[in-house]
Parts: structure tokens; sequence; C-alpha cells
């Protein structure tokens, strides 16, 4: 219980400070102003007679590059300063000297940055009550909103683990975005690698972590057990790793 009150009052901590950022805010207004452009983009192109055929929310939810790059970029973002800020501010030695652990600094983080990123996302429900008030619920089709909801919820926490490791890694907290958003979007085009490879092997693999692939079944209502495992493997590798990375540098 006092490992869990721990990681519960650093989360707590580091909540306060996005919300106390002028910069979270700025993110949040930067966040809703695409989402919302990329909203009424989708209801004008499924609209049109020549339009593709296809539900709102499927396109919304990863239907289009426009949403790997501004999940990317504000995972980058909104991570970046957790460990590096601390590092370079000199605040992160006070922290390592409390009766904490590496393990629970690093989980208290992640789970602070993985709720203001669901905080993030929560806004759009309006999108999905605009839509329903237009379509009949057969249209709407609540099966696929919710696992586009879940799909995103778990993209985003293996790729925030991915940022707050990048953010162990550097004292700098824009080093670690640059590196933050460079790893992400390497993973991002391992799968679109299954394109140009014909070894069966090979190409069944990349099949597995494509993650166009991967939101493009969230968004048509298909939850595979195997993704969110692939995303908790992700998460708990990458925890595991900024753990041991802030354990070195404790004694550098």
């Amino acid at each position: 219980m006092n490992v869990l009150r721990r990681v519960a009052a650093l989360m707590r901590r580091e909540l306060a400070s996005y919300f106390f950022s002028p910069l979270a805010w700025v993110v949040l207004t930067l966040f809703l102003l695409v989402q919302g452009y990329s909203f009424y983009i989708y209801v004008q192109l499924v609209n049109r007679p020549d339009g593709p055929h296809g539900a709102v929310m499927q396109y919304f939810f990863g239907g289009t590059f426009l949403y790997w790059l501004f999940v990317i970029f504000i995972v980058s973002v909104i991570t970046m300063r957790l460990v590096a800020e601390e590092r370079r501010s000199g605040t992160v030695e006070s922290l390592m000297t409390a009766p904490v652990s590496e393990a629970e600094v690093v989980l208290g983080k992640y789970l602070a940055a993985l709720l203001f990123y669901a905080f993030l996302w929560l806004p759009t429900l309006v999108y999905v009550v605009i839509v329903a008030s237009l379509v009949s619920p057969v249209q709407l089709g609540w099966g696929p909103v919710v696992a586009g909801y879940l799909g995103t919820i778990g993209v985003g926490s293996a790729c925030i683990a991915v940022g707050l490791l990048a953010s162990v890694l550097c004292r700098n907290q824009i080093v670690a975005a640059v590196l933050s958003f460079t790893i992400l979007s390497l993973l991002l085009l391992l799968g679109a690698l299954e394109l140009f490879v014909t070894r069966p092997l090979l190409r069944s693999l990349l099949e597995q972590v494509n993650l166009f692939e991967q939101m493009d079944e969230f968004a048509r209502g298909i939850v595979d057990s195997r993704r969110l495992v692939l995303y908790l493997s992700l998460v708990v590798f990458c925890l595991a790793a900024a753990t041991k990375a802030l354990e070195a540098k404790k004694w550098r």
C-alpha cells in the first residue's frame, strides 16, 4: 500500500505540473483546433457524392496520416519534460534522494502523462454526440467508436512509454522530443515496409507491427487481443528500460 501511495503522490504531482504549465494549455488548444478541423474535413468529405464510403469516426481514428502525425507530435511534447527537464534543472537529484524508488518515479510520471493524454481526447466525445444526432445508431456504429477510443488509448500508452524512455536518456527536453518523435516515426513507417517485402515470414512479422492496419481494425470495431498485448509489452519494456537508465544515471 505504501508503494501505491507513493506512486499516486508522484502521479498527482506530475499531473498538477501539466495543468499549471502554460505549455499544457497550448497543447490542449492546438490539439482541439486540429482535431476539430479534421473532423469538419471528414464530415465534408464523406458527404460529397463522389466522396469515399465509410463512417466519419472511422476516418477520425487513424484513417489518415494526419491522425498519426499529430498523435506522435503530441506524445513527444507531453513526455519531453518528464525527466529531461528535471535533470536539466537539478531537481531530479532531490527527487532521487526522497524515499521513493526509480521504478516508482518512472511509473508515477508515466501514469500522469497517460492521464493527461486521455484528458486531451475527452472533448472529442462531442464529435460523437454530433454524429449521433445526425445519423441513426446503426449508421454510427457504437462498437467502432468504442474500439476506436480503446485503440487510441492503447497506441498512446505505448507511445508515451517510448517518449518517457527518451526523456530519461536526454538532459535537454527539446532533444528528448526530437528523439521520441524520430523513434515513433520509425515505428510507424516500419509497418509500411510490408508493402515492399515479398518474404512471407518477414511480411507476416511486419504485418503484426503495422500501426496503420491496427488502428484501421479498431476503427472498424475489430478488437484483436494481440494488438493490446503488443502495446502492453512495449510499455513494460520501455518502463523497465527507463527505470534501469534512471538507476544508472543516479550514480553518475
